[in-house]
């Protein structure tokens, strides 16, 4: 195993309102998207990577940050959070016009290692998630599921709830149990996090730094 990440060491890098805002390839430094609905909690997951409260921002309204965020950890990856979908209260023009924006960034020929799609562990994927999950099949990146906000629930009932969505997606794509990955995490109460950070360091042929 190669290097060892410190996801402590994480800082923003760019924010982006279009294609020409991105920040020059590199293609040392993979990138790994965070992708899901604008409240599933993008940025208050990319915070417990982070070890911060403050370093992504989050919006008690649902929808807010719509730009291509992108931020820089340990000078050897980078988390890039793309625009949450699903947001209600745009108009379908301003909903497009951000929907280009994350196709131009996804189609766009940068060093992608995985896409992340967070989904809310208490409920069955939506429309909106279904489509999302259409469009990563299409692009043919690799991706895998966070359920997010797990604290909300028992311990059997995630459970219940882990079995029941990857039933869902696996029967849906054809997928063997092993080809889809599953993470279950609580940014709030800092659950899953280390383990997720081992994860997303392995992609790129790493390690994550024991640092709690």
């Amino acid at each position: 195993m190669g290097k060892e990440i410190n996801f402590r060491l994480t800082e923003l890098l760019a924010t982006c309102g279009n294609e020409r805002q991105f920040p020059q390839t590199d293609h040392s430094k993979p990138e790994i998207v965070l992708a899901g609905k604008s409240n599933v909690g993008k940025s208050m997951l990319i915070n417990a990577l982070a070890g911060s409260k403050k370093l992504a921002y989050t919006s008690q309204t649902p929808g807010k940050t719509r730009l291509v965020n992108f931020f820089e950890t340990d000078q050897a990856l980078r988390l890039v959070d793309i625009p949450g979908y699903g947001y209600a209260r745009v108009t379908s023009g301003v909903r497009a016009e951000y929907s280009d924006l994350t196709d131009r960034y996804l189609t766009g020929g940068r060093p992608l290692a995985h896409i992340l799609l967070l989904l809310d562990s208490r409920h069955e994927p939506g429309e909106l998630d279904w489509q999302m999950m259409d469009w990563l099949q299409s692009l043919g990146h690799p991706w895998s599921v966070i359920l997010t906000k797990i604290d909300k629930l028992s311990r059997q009932k995630l459970r219940e709830q882990e079995r029941l969505i990857r039933s869902l997606i696996v029967s849906n794509y054809s997928l063997t149990e092993g080809e889809l990955t599953l993470h279950s995490v609580s940014a709030q109460k800092n659950i899953g996090i280390r383990e997720l950070r081992q994860f997303l360091a392995y992609l790129i042929g790493a390690r994550a730094k024991r640092t709690d």
